[in-house]
């Protein structure tokens, strides 16, 4: 073999090796390569999955981000709300905390204008059904336990006392003994007119302790001390007369009427002091005797106008004024001078002296609330003027003078 065909046989030998090995590694690139192909178009798909998920969660927070905003807005609002509220409340606690004394102040007023117009229903109404009223005083005294005795007392204290006025000597106090319990205390002062005496007036000095417990939706009078000291109107009002004179003064008033009703001869005004069942006893002269009732006493006074022209009168000395509760009586010596109605047995009268001696009694009418004539003595003795003015002649009234 020459040299040549060894040299090409080589060359040819060494290209199929080389070309052996090329086709070898260009076969292991190719696989290298479809397999990083492979693996980038799984990483392309991965990651475009990844862009789209990340697409969504960016749209999801973004939509929760407007959420979480909206509800951050409604949650500021709702907290301004809140602290308006809250705000609020605490000023309505304040006002009601501050208006429970006037409550229970409100109801110790009403309790003790209930017992001035002596409404028992309305009293008792206050009352807690094991109330205890402490009375210290007077002849109601002691302790009463629940709504039965308490309404008992008060209905003996209406009983007592026909008329009552009441004032309180300073403003009340209330005190708070504990969130639902409140004390009231009053120094209270009640005008009181006795059922068995009503002209004579007194005083009842009150110092009065109200306890009130919240309970059902309302405070209720649990406890009550009633103290009650009887005064006259003298000790209460310095320098105000007592009841006894007032009376009298009152009493000695309608007697004086009743004497200048009888001068002046107006029948109709002398009657209207007497009682419907009024007795008169006449005694002396020619209307003796003793006249019962309305009618049969004005019979007789204008008996009495009838004989006589002209009546005068005075009183010796000044009259003598009795009174005891609802009676009282009136003594007087008095002097009516009185000029006759001439008559054919005597056609020229001189005036002549009634020598008078009174005794009126009256009795106190509380329907009317005024005092009436029940009993009257008229003691009569005519005398000749000139037993009271010695030397003095009697003249002869006349009328057309």
């Amino acid at each position: 073999m020459d040299g040549k065909l060894i040299g090409v046989t080589a060359v040819a030998i060494v290209f199929l090796i080389a070309a052996a090995s090329l086709g070898y590694m260009y076969s292991s690139v190719t696989s290298s390569y479809n397999s990083l192909k492979s693996k980038y178009n799984i990483l392309n798909q991965n990651l475009t999955q990844t862009k789209n998920e990340i697409n969504s969660l960016s749209g999801e927070l973004s939509s929760l981000n407007s959420s979480y905003n909206n509800l951050h807005n409604e949650f500021l609002s709702l907290n301004s709300s809140y602290t308006s509220l809250n705000s609020a409340y605490k000023q309505i606690i304040s006002q009601y905390n501050n208006q429970q004394p006037n409550v229970v102040l409100s109801l110790a007023m009403s309790h003790w204008n209930d017992i001035a117009i002596e409404n028992a229903s309305l009293v008792i109404q206050q009352y807690a059904p094991n109330a205890v009223l402490h009375w210290i005083g007077g002849p109601l005294s002691g302790t009463y336990n629940g709504t039965n005795e308490i309404n008992e007392v008060w209905n003996k204290f209406f009983n007592t006392y026909e008329t009552v006025y009441w004032y309180t000597i300073i403003p009340p106090s209330v005190t708070q003994v504990n969130p639902t319990m409140f004390n009231v205390t009053g120094f209270a002062q009640f005008f009181v007119a006795p059922a068995s005496d009503p002209i004579n007036l007194f005083v009842l000095n009150v110092t009065e302790i109200l306890t009130y417990q919240y309970s059902n939706g309302q405070y209720m009078l649990v406890n009550e001390i009633w103290k009650v000291k009887p005064l006259s109107l003298s000790s209460v009002v310095a320098g105000y007369p007592s009841q006894e004179y007032i009376q009298s003064q009152l009493v000695l008033s309608l007697a004086m009427s009743h004497w200048n009703d009888i001068a002046i001869e107006n029948a109709s005004l002398v009657i209207q002091q007497y009682a419907p069942n009024a007795v008169l006893h006449w005694i002396g002269g020619p209307l003796t005797g003793n006249y019962t009732g309305i009618q049969q006493i004005n019979a007789t006074w204008s008996k009495f106008n009838s004989l006589y022209e002209y009546v005068v009168w005075y009183s010796l000395v000044p009259p003598t004024v009795v009174v005891h509760g609802t009676s009282a009586m009136v003594y007087a010596p008095l002097q009516f001078v009185v000029f006759p109605f001439p008559t054919s047995s005597n056609p020229t009268p001189h005036e002549l002296v009634l020598n008078v001696t009174e005794e009126l009694y009256y009795s106190y009418n509380s329907s009317i609330t005024n005092w009436q004539l029940s009993n009257e003595y008229w003691i009569v003795h005519p005398i000749p003027i000139s037993d009271v003015a010695p030397g003095y002649t009697g003249s002869v009234y006349n009328a057309t003078s």
